[in-house]
């Protein structure tokens, strides 16, 4: 059996800590690998940070166009065309994407494009995204594979084939009405963003207040502020079940505090929190523990319970 190839430095995942990570350990003269599934530079300049904000500020400037007259500005008719909302977006996400590529040429980390898996402590086998396999072994391991969407398991939301922010970002055309589920930070700019492209928009919080871990004053100004846009927000609303398909006709019903009702929509967007990567990569193999809701333990140094194995970023706990 061949040997795997040996790195100073092996990490998996290039998100934000892992790709900077990863630059500097080969600026130093390290021989560096980063293991990437699918998106250069992590879901910051993909999926999340910086595509949400460009799209966000597509949907501030309609906001603006809709809202003219009141800064004494004479305008026409205002729609939204999200085919090039979308394409703006994409542009950004390519520069971003060649950016990062040209950092792992300049620095001399060996970006590796493939699924990774534990098959020994600190040794990885690695299924490359053209249909070869490579083992990859570390001096040091570096654990930054990020979270996932959860999809709350309500009877009927699955089949409905709900968006998560990634496909919410990824839209050409504009929602007649879409439904929210969760009012955290997620969920309330792309709710407030797809309203500004001319959406109608509920959003539905099981909790007590929008923004469940902000003090109840902020939560209840936040409430004011999206209610006065236009969305319809409802809270201490648990969802029962879910009817139809996203992107078509979908529904809703919810019990809330007055009684059961039934929110009708064309798509339904899911923003009820994250779940870590870490199933089914071999974690246990690596000798790293995992707490009752899949995050990694870990110390003050963001040592794991394996040697010579850190976690960065939001899987850790």
């Amino acid at each position: 059996m061949s040997q795997p190839e040996q790195f100073e430095v092996l990490i998996l995942g290039s998100g934000q800590g892992g790709k900077l990570l990863g630059w500097h350990m080969a600026r130093s003269g390290r021989r560096t690998a980063v293991v990437e599934r699918r998106w250069i530079g992590g879901s910051c300049p993909n999926i999340a940070c910086l595509p949400s904000k460009n799209e966000i500020w597509s949907a501030r400037v309609a906001h603006l166009a809709h809202h003219a007259a009141q800064f004494g500005t004479a305008t026409g008719p205002v729609a939204t065309d999200m085919a090039k909302v979308r394409q703006r977006k994409r542009d950004m996400v390519n520069r971003e994407i060649d950016f990062h590529l040209q950092q792992y040429k300049t620095t001399g980390t060996e970006l590796i494009m493939g699924t990774g898996r534990f098959v020994a402590p600190k040794t990885l086998e690695v299924r490359l995204n053209d249909g070869e396999t490579r083992e990859l072994a570390g001096d040091q391991v570096f654990l930054n594979i990020g979270t996932h969407a959860a999809i709350p398991s309500v009877p009927g939301l699955e089949a409905a084939r709900p968006l998560t922010h990634i496909e919410a970002l990824e839209l050409d055309y504009l929602p007649p009405h879409l439904i929210v589920l969760g009012g955290g930070y997620v969920g309330l700019e792309l709710a407030q963003a797809y309203l500004r492209f001319g959406s109608r928009v509920t959003v539905i919080q099981s909790g007590p207040q929008l923004m469940t871990r902000e003090d109840p004053d902020v939560a209840d100004e936040m409430q004011r502020i999206l209610s006065d846009e236009g969305i319809q927000i409802l809270v201490a609303a648990e969802p029962l079940n879910v009817h139809g398909k996203s992107g078509e006709e979908v529904s809703v019903t919810v019990r809330t505090t007055s009684g059961e009702q039934k929110i009708e929509g064309s798509d339904i967007l899911v923003a009820a929190g994250r779940i870590p990567n870490t199933a089914g990569i071999g974690l246990e193999k690596a000798g790293v523990e995992l707490d009752g809701r899949g995050y990694i333990r870990v110390n003050e140094r963001l040592e794991t319970t394996a040697s010579g194995v850190w976690a960065l970023g939001g899987i850790r706990r």
